[in-house]
């Protein structure tokens, strides 16, 4: 049950982390765009006109459209646009204009069907729904008007209709694409052209240039174009997570197993951090943990019972390390002391050294504790990098504000300088 728990918490942390990452890298990328285009159509109804490039020159066709990119395969978008038919049969004439608006769906099926993105080409399929109306509608026929419905002259104000397209686009820069746009435009009405003859519902397919601009982000990047690496594609990331679950399960297994004994490793720890027990050589420090069970007595030990003789001293004729307020670099006097000092260390190898930082008494005594050990830092870092000294010889100790101080002056704001051996 612990086993499981643990898994799970490691999971959903995981999978958070993993989210938040894949979060963070697609907020770079830019998602609307807007496009236009213009064209000519072709009227499909119940006039069927000889078509030539002089009649379809006459029925142009033009719209704009916003579009939002759920990821670089995937939008969707909303359009608006106008057109105008101009049909002409052997004794029948008809002429309208109309706009449209519609929403849509589009994916990029060149990239779903590679399965890798281009960056500079895309085939975008659409499909969408909307509704549509025709104005200023002009219906003439040289043959008698019969009362027979069939002829009857009835114009729908609006009516639904259901654009499918495919545009091929190229990226010409990181903000701009050109496209050339296929559209079938179905409709539920059959009487666009105001004539009813019961054969099937109108339709009209246009053909035309686009121009997309795209608004990219300061990065200059855009969902619609962007071609992701490898280690940023969602399914890379989905793929590295269920690598790292395995990996997971492996390592609940160990602590498992070790979670199973940790109360005889407890007892054994608790043995070694108590003083109690037996203590042959009397030096303070129980057999369980002495590593040098024949100290001489009086001999001071470590915490391992090893002996230390341990002598401090402050070498007088080597001066403090002095600071500006509120300040942890050196000055050019610092540097020559601390090369004094670089030189004892040198001439000396199993002399060891503390270097003990202070403030002076402004400031709040937690900041001062960091102050003073920001300047035992900084020492000794220059005693590491540029003298050569091992950091194993040295130790960094901010002490603060000193107490009581007779006075607010320079002389606190220093680190002094504490030899062993």
């Amino acid at each position: 049950m612990k086993k499981t728990v643990l898994l799970y918490l490691l999971i959903i942390g995981m999978s958070a982390a993993y989210a938040g990452d894949f979060v963070d890298r697609i907020s770079k990328y830019g998602r609307w765009s807007i496009s236009t285009d213009a064209g000519f159509s072709r009227f499909d109804g119940d006039i069927q006109p000889d078509y030539d490039l002089t009649g379809i020159l006459k029925s142009p066709n033009f719209g704009i459209s916003l579009e939002y990119n759920l990821n670089p395969d995937f939008s969707i978008g909303w359009s608006m646009g106008g057109l105008f038919f101009e049909q002409e049969d052997i004794n029948e004439w008809f002429t309208s204009g109309g706009i449209y608006t519609s929403t849509y769906v589009s994916a990029d099926i060149l990239s779903v069907m590679r399965g890798k993105k281009s960056k500079l080409f895309g085939l975008w399929l659409s499909g969408g729904v909307g509704f549509s109306g025709s104005y200023f509608p002009k219906y003439t026929t040289s043959r008698p008007i019969l009362p027979d419905p069939v002829y009857s002259v009835v114009f729908p104000p609006t009516f639904f209709m259901f654009p499918l397209s495919l545009s091929l686009e190229y990226n010409i820069s990181k903000s701009y694409a050109i496209g050339l746009t296929a559209r079938q435009v179905y409709t539920n009405t059959d009487q666009m052209e105001s004539i009813y003859r019961h054969e099937y519902n109108d339709m009209w397919q246009t053909l035309g240039f686009s121009l997309r601009y795209k608004f990219i982000t300061k990065d200059k990047k855009h969902f619609r174009d962007e071609v992701f690496d490898n280690d940023d594609s969602p399914m890379k990331l989905i793929s590295l997570l269920q690598q790292d679950v395995s990996n997971l399960t492996l390592k609940v297994d160990g602590i498992n197993s070790k979670v199973d004994n940790i109360g005889q490793r407890v007892e054994k720890l608790e043995g070694i951090l108590s003083n109690d027990g037996a203590d042959t050589d009397q030096d303070g420090v129980p057999d369980i943990r002495d590593m040098e069970p024949n100290t001489p007595m009086g001999n001071p030990v470590d915490f391992w019972g090893r002996s230390i003789g341990v002598k401090t001293v402050v070498d007088e004729s080597l001066l403090s390390v002095y600071f500006d307020f509120d300040s942890a670099e050196l000055d050019k006097i610092a540097q020559i002391t601390i090369v004094k000092v670089a030189d004892k260390m040198r001439a000396n190898p199993s002399l060891m050294l503390e270097i003990r930082g202070y403030t002076d008494s402004p400031g709040t005594g937690t900041y001062n504790q960091k102050l003073s050990q920001r300047r035992s830092d900084r020492v000794k870092a220059e005693f590491v990098k540029v003298h050569g000294i091992s950091t194993k010889r040295m130790v960094a100790n901010g002490k603060g504000r000193i107490p009581n101080p007779p006075s607010k002056n320079l002389g606190h704001r220093r680190c002094e300088f504490f030899f062993s051996e």
